[in-house]
């Protein structure tokens, strides 16, 4: 399945700030201590950050300690976040060769063609994030796109930053989308958290609609109201594994 992510960015992006505008100050549950102005300021400065790489080609990680990226503003988040949302959106427009290299923080991802597919999955969580904090209606994800999330969170996520967390005591846990073809395995070996794809029976099993699997992973919905089965346990030990 293709995606046209710049255009996921720009509808994701637009749809947080519009549920921010409801209530800079409302609490994000995602992220304790957060309120929605200080969502702003990470998703903006994260947009910020990808168009830098886009445009730069830099193979190191722009920051504000070495100067490559801004600090973000105390006012007008709610516009300086728009505006950076536009000119991401133009950036990932203009990436014409997917294998150019550039930074990535994921080991042998290390291209442009990385970004604009990072970029529709975080800028689609975080308008959960903001949706919630407002108590606005949480606009469902495509079955599709969220099939795509699961996969790129348990093949480029966990391998990268979650090995050394693993239980390492060899439990299996099978996830199975109901409402598209996504189906995956995880193993919990010793300091590796091992991900195939396909279908297979594990020690536990947790099935639902992919946007729910999805959200459920990134700490956006508890596991009630999913279908799980075995051991529910290793279901606990998989999202623990999956929240950065």
């Amino acid at each position: 399945m293709t995606f046209d992510w710049p255009t996921i960015v720009e509808r994701e992006g637009t749809a947080l700030a519009d549920a921010a505008a409801r209530d800079l100050q409302a609490a994000v549950p995602a992220a304790p201590g957060w309120d929605v102005t200080e969502l702003l300021r990470h998703i903006g400065l994260i947009h910020v950050r990808s168009s830098v790489i886009l445009r730069t080609g830099t193979m190191e990680r722009p920051s504000r300690k070495n100067g490559m990226l801004p600090d973000p503003p105390t006012e007008g988040v709610l516009e300086w976040y728009r505006a950076s949302l536009a000119e991401l959106v133009a950036d990932l427009r203009r990436v014409d060769d997917p294998d150019r290299p550039v930074y990535s923080f994921a080991p042998g991802h290390e291209r442009a063609g990385f970004w604009p597919r990072r970029m529709a999955h975080e800028t689609a969580v975080h308008r959960v994030d903001a949706q919630q904090a407002v108590g606005a209606p949480v606009d469902p994800l495509d079955a599709g796109f969220a099939v795509d999330g699961i996969d790129e969170l348990l093949t480029i996520f966990v391998p990268t930053f979650a090995g050394m967390q693993s239980p390492g005591d060899g439990r299996t846990v099978h996830l199975h989308a109901t409402d598209a073809e996504g189906e995956w395995l995880v193993r919990f070996e010793a300091g590796a958290v091992v991900v195939e794809t396909g279908h297979a029976k594990g020690d536990a099993a947790v099935r639902g609609p992919a946007g729910e699997l999805l959200l459920w992973l990134w700490g956006r919905r508890p596991l009630e109201g999913l279908e799980v089965f075995g051991d529910p346990g290793a279901a606990d030990a998989l999202r623990s594994v999956t929240v950065f």
